[in-house]
């Protein structure tokens, strides 16, 4: 292992590569059927719901190392905060309060059986006052 990923350093950044990736792509999937701006916010929501719920170890170690500060992870919140925008500026602000509350406030949320419907609907309000 250490021929190829050289120090713990780099071990954890690539474990947490990957489970961005899984991540993102819980989440995509969802996105390329969403039409509408609330469709895409039920998709990042039910997503990463979804993602937590089943991956909850991967999860666990994300947050634990530091992973939500990752720069895969700034990326990821780039694209969803643009699926979340769709290109008005006004509205990105707004989203990317959104992507970061989405983000810090799942892991607890699926831990007390919150309902996915029940974190989008506030949210929403959030990006269309």
């Amino acid at each position: 292992m250490h021929t190829y990923l050289g120090d713990r350093r780099s071990l954890i950044d690539a474990v947490q590569v990957r489970i961005v990736s899984r991540m993102d792509a819980w989440v995509r999937h969802g996105l390329r059927r969403a039409d509408t701006p609330q469709d895409r916010l039920r998709a990042l929501v039910g997503g990463l719901f979804a993602f937590v719920e089943s991956e909850r170890d991967g999860w666990g170690v994300l947050v634990a190392s530091g992973g939500l500060d990752h720069p895969a992870l700034h990326g990821v919140r780039g694209r969803w905060t643009a699926a979340l925008t769709t290109g008005d500026r006004d509205r990105e602000v707004a989203a990317q309060a959104v992507v970061a509350a989405l983000l810090f406030g799942v892991g607890g949320w699926v831990t007390r059986g919150v309902e996915p419907g029940e974190v989008a609907r506030p949210l929403q309000r959030v990006l269309v006052p």
